[in-house]
């Protein structure tokens, strides 16, 4: 118990989180984004919502978004990207709308390498009070993560991408979220 929770208080470091109970260990980024879309839908999507994802997306930021959607019966929404792949950022004001609950994007982008305009997405998100996602699957190894000057509601990844062990991942949200969303599995310490 000490070893894992001394663990935490490392990630949460790491990533500038301010509370260790902001930080949940997953089996991966994508266990943690499935997490959050299961989670987070339960507890905040309702039949005819929104959910924003972008055209760059890895598979493991769209079918948990897309699976929610379903279930709920939302929208799932996607923010093109223009012909060198950088995403069209400026549209995010006419895509979002009093019904998105969400948005789910990269930080960088696993097939170009592109590292996207995260803080500008965020506070564009914000403006209209919708929670950000962030898949840091590549970002947390290429970048020095600050979630808090991010600002973003969650960020997520892999262990193994940073040499920790196979089959270990991160999902920092912040509290305010966290503490209304439905358990994801039951279980010990849960």
């Amino acid at each position: 118990t000490q070893a894992y929770e001394a663990a935490r208080d490392a990630v949460k470091v790491f990533l500038n989180a301010s509370a260790r109970e902001e930080i949940v260990f997953t089996n991966g980024t994508t266990s943690a984004v499935n997490l959050v879309a299961f989670s987070f839908g339960e507890a905040f999507v309702k039949e005819g919502d929104e959910v924003v994802v972008t055209e760059a997306e890895h598979h493991s930021n769209i079918v948990p978004w897309q699976l929610m959607c379903q279930r709920k019966g939302a929208v799932l929404k996607v923010l093109p990207v223009d012909e060198y792949g950088h995403l069209k950022v400026e549209m995010l004001d006419e895509i979002l709308t009093d019904r998105t609950r969400v948005m789910a994007v990269t930080h960088i982008s696993n097939v170009l390498g592109i590292v996207n305009p995260i803080k500008d997405i965020i506070a564009r998100c914000h403006k209209k009070n919708v929670p950000v996602l962030v898949d840091g699957a590549q970002g947390a190894v290429h970048c020095r993560v600050d979630v808090q000057d991010l600002d973003c509601d969650f960020y997520v990844f892999s262990g193994h991408k940073l040499y920790a062990a196979t089959g270990t991942g991160v999902l920092y949200g912040k509290r305010k979220w966290l503490d209304q969303m439905p358990p994801y599995m039951g279980g010990g310490e849960m």
